[in-house]
């Protein structure tokens, strides 16, 4: 940062307030040092942060390009004022807070630029002092100063990317346990009021009193769905008794008819074994010729008793 001429020091000693005048007298001693040369950006950089910190700027009336007198009310309009860039004094204010006098001043020296000051103060405050009291400083070794600064900076980019996958990852677990927790809580809760609605008086003497007829549903949606199963494959065994007697005629082998005989014993037997443990009275007769088929032979044989 260059010097500030004597006309700035004298128009801002004219135009600001008590407290800026003083401040106007410090910046005329520091000029007046003989490490001015050597100091003089640092001391610079430590006035304008100290007035940016205390907003000293404003209210100042300066001389403006035109001739003119202009009242300062910007802290980017006293950096225009002072001949350097808003910007640019930022980054000065932030490199002093981040590394002191020392070794803003040796950096100098040493002909750091923004870029690499910008990548020292983006580092760790232990890499950063491991750097700042390392022996290339000492030694005002650019080449290894820079060197180490790029070090510094790639292993702090690694680091960074594997903090930021780290916590993708961790934010990925956490937003996966809020899931589960949230879906779990939800079926807690759907469960609490179905149970709390199968529990309540009115819903006991419900289903106390729907009970039977809803067994009795069940009961009959059973039996007809097994008869029907039952039915179904009676007449696959027919169809499959009709297919053997064919293949017995067809192919001359009797012996095929006397097995057909038997199955359907053996079937019978099972079913009337079953019908006679139950007591149903089945007249096969009845079955085959029921009696209101035949009226006039069910008549003569009542008259004939």
């Amino acid at each position: 940062m260059s010097e500030l001429d004597q006309n700035q020091l004298a128009q801002i000693k004219q135009s600001v307030s008590a407290e800026q005048i003083q401040l106007s007298e410090k910046i005329g001693a520091l000029k007046a040092t003989a490490f001015f040369k050597k100091l003089v950006t640092v001391t610079e950089i430590k006035l304008i942060a100290e007035i940016k910190e205390t907003k000293q700027y404003k209210g100042l009336s300066i001389i403006g390009t035109n001739g003119e007198p202009v009242t300062v009310t910007t802290f980017e309009g006293f950096c225009n004022y002072l001949g350097h860039s808003y910007e640019k004094i930022n980054q000065d204010i932030q490199n002093l807070s981040a590394f002191g006098e020392d070794f803003l001043e040796t950096s100098q020296r040493m002909g750091l630029g923004y870029r690499d000051l910008r990548k020292l103060r983006k580092l760790d405050d232990a890499d950063r002092e491991v750097i700042i009291e390392g022996e290339a400083v000492k030694a005002e070794d650019r080449e290894s100063l820079i060197d180490l600064i790029e070090e510094m900076s790639a292993k702090h980019r690694k680091q960074k990317d594997a903090l930021e996958t780290e916590n993708k990852e961790l934010k990925a677990d956490k937003d996966a346990l809020e899931t589960i927790l949230q879906k779990k809580d939800e079926k807690v809760n759907q469960l609490d009021t179905q149970v709390t609605k199968l529990t309540s008086p009115a819903e006991i003497q419900r289903r106390a009193e729907s009970e039977p007829q809803e067994l009795e549903k069940a009961a009959l949606e059973t039996l007809g769905t097994e008869s029907i199963l039952f039915l179904t494959a009676f007449n696959r065994y027919i169809n499959a008794l009709g297919g053997v007697m064919d293949i017995a005629e067809s192919k001359d082998l009797p012996q095929l008819f006397e097995c057909v005989d038997e199955s359907i014993v053996a079937v019978c037997q099972r079913y009337a074994q079953y019908v006679q443990r139950l007591g149903t009275q089945v007249s096969f007769e009845e079955i085959l010729n029921p009696s209101w088929m035949f009226p006039e032979t069910a008549d003569t044989d009542t008259s004939g008793q």
